[in-house]
């Protein structure tokens, strides 16, 4: 374990599509840090420059970093590499199994070689909307790969929106995916832990960027649900964080459909927001916001 006066370094912001997201999760965690007296600072990284993270980590004498930059750069396995190179630990995943978890495709790639259930897909080239709906049904979604908050997803449910697709799909990988019409989950993982399980009903229809950021009207849930489908969805969203070679926590989202676990997507760097998902779990298993912080460190509280 580590010493409460080691220097922290609270990792936030970014040069991504998330940063705004990213720096209201830093301050919350480097707040909480420095009322309970920790040795800590902050760093807005706000452009890609191993040279500004190296001169700011060295020039403080940071012991460890806690990673809370969102999106690309930060959840990617950018950062991360950073880090190995400066030789600083750090919070969440190393830079591998973070690389490959911020890839939507390759998750998918990976948990379908381990037999674990997720929505039919596969890789955007020149498909038409004939092509697909005879494939996916008459509605399906198609994803940015490397993109993360509900950024860039797209509901296509006639050819109209298939069309609009085309004309504002940027110069990325984009996947298809079907569509399951069933309850979305979610379950954090902290330490080995499987955290109280949430249900999500958003007010949209489906959890985009909106109904998880901006509507007051989406709403979660701790469901009733038996001791079977508990230790079941349990099992399942562990193995997808393992095969994946995640550490110390993430957050998994996935659908219950006939007592069958579909695995949707994997977190490495949640939200720690104080209404956040992984927090809101958090509270309900008994653990605090700064005792949550300090499991993610790895301090004795």
């Amino acid at each position: 374990m580590k010493s409460k006066d080691f220097r922290i370094c609270v990792l936030g912001g970014g040069w991504s599509n998330e940063r705004e997201i990213s720096l209201k999760s830093s301050s919350d965690v480097y707040k909480t840090l420095l009322e309970n007296k920790h040795n800590v600072v902050f760093f807005d990284m706000k452009r890609d420059s191993y040279e500004d993270l190296k001169s700011f980590l060295l020039n403080n004498s940071v012991d460890y970093v806690f990673n809370l930059i969102h999106g690309e750069g930060g959840e990617d396995g950018k950062i991360q590499s950073y880090l190995d190179n400066l030789d600083i630990n750090y919070s969440g995943s190393n830079s591998q199994s973070s690389r490959i978890s911020f890839n939507k495709y390759q998750t998918k790639e990976i948990w379908k070689a381990n037999n674990l259930d997720t929505p039919d897909y596969e890789i955007f080239s020149n498909q038409t909307y004939e092509d697909l709906s005879m494939l996916y049904g008459e509605t399906f979604f198609i994803k940015d790969t490397c993109s993360g908050s509900s950024n860039n997803i797209f509901q296509i449910k006639c050819n109209k929106d298939f069309e609009n697709f085309e004309k504002h799909k940027s110069n990325r990988e984009y996947m298809i995916e079907k569509k399951i019409s069933s309850d979305e989950y979610t379950a954090a993982i902290l330490n080995e832990r499987v955290l109280p399980i949430i249900k999500i009903i958003p007010s949209n229809e489906f959890y985009d960027f909106e109904a998880k950021y901006k509507s007051n009207e989406t709403k979660f849930s701790f469901p009733d649900l038996t001791q079977s489908i508990t230790n079941k969805i349990n099992t399942q969203v562990t193995d997808a964080f393992r095969v994946l070679g995640c550490e110390s926590w993430a957050r998994v989202d996935f659908f219950i459909e006939d007592e069958q676990i579909i695995l949707l997507e994997i977190n490495t760097i949640p939200g720690m927001t104080d209404h956040s998902l992984v927090p809101k779990a958090a509270r309900k298993y008994g653990l605090s916001y700064y005792q949550l912080v300090l499991e993610i460190i790895g301090i004795d509280d």
